[in-house]
């Protein structure tokens, strides 16, 4: 019998490894989808704190608004959810060994591929839906919760310190509309 130098949690560290520099197409995805919600919301703080200026010219008084600059992907976003899920509690499920486990029972106990797929599957589509059910809207509520808190600081600034808040949000304004046209 060989023996070999490597143990098996080893090789199972290695796979886990070479499994994640393998994630091509899921960085492409979270990219693609991570560009167009931050263009969008991009554009939507510009427009907001050019509407601040407005407000403020015509002596409209300080007032704490709502705003939700970013929008989450549609359920029809099949490659956002995927990606999202296997980065986030796929990696979890499989850094846990637990397709592993399913796979040792299943396959090599029981010879049963089919089974062993189908399970897969079905848990995929349900970890899919926790994430467009719970967690995608969670970090989209903290997303926009974040952009109101900013949006109602720049505009407290801009009415109790008038020139540090036309300059704030100039500025602002000029940084975010540059980084807009360097990343096209």
């Amino acid at each position: 019998m060989l023996k070999s130098k490597y143990t098996v949690d080893q090789c199972f560290n290695a796979m886990i490894v070479k499994q994640i520099q393998k994630m091509n197409w899921q960085k492409m995805a979270l990219k693609k989808y991570f560009k167009e919600i931050l263009s969008s919301g991009t554009t939507y703080a510009i427009l907001a704190l050019v509407f601040l200026l407005w407000r403020f010219v015509f002596g409209i008084n300080f007032q704490w608004q709502q705003i939700e600059p970013f929008e989450q992907p549609s359920i029809f976003v099949r490659a956002f959810y995927s990606a999202f899920t296997f980065f986030t509690l796929g990696l979890l499920l499989y850094v846990s060994r637990f397709y592993k486990v399913m796979h040792d029972i299943l396959v090599k106990g029981m010879g049963l591929w089919g089974l062993y797929n189908a399970i897969k599957a079905i848990v995929w589509l349900f970890l899919m839906f926790l994430s467009y059910q719970y967690i995608v809207p969670w970090l989209f509520s903290i997303l926009n919760t974040s952009a109101s808190i900013l949006f109602n600081v720049a505009n407290l600034v801009l009415y109790v310190l008038p020139p540090i808040g036309i300059t704030l949000i100039l500025s602002i304004i000029y940084l975010l509309g540059r980084n807009k046209l360097i990343s096209k």
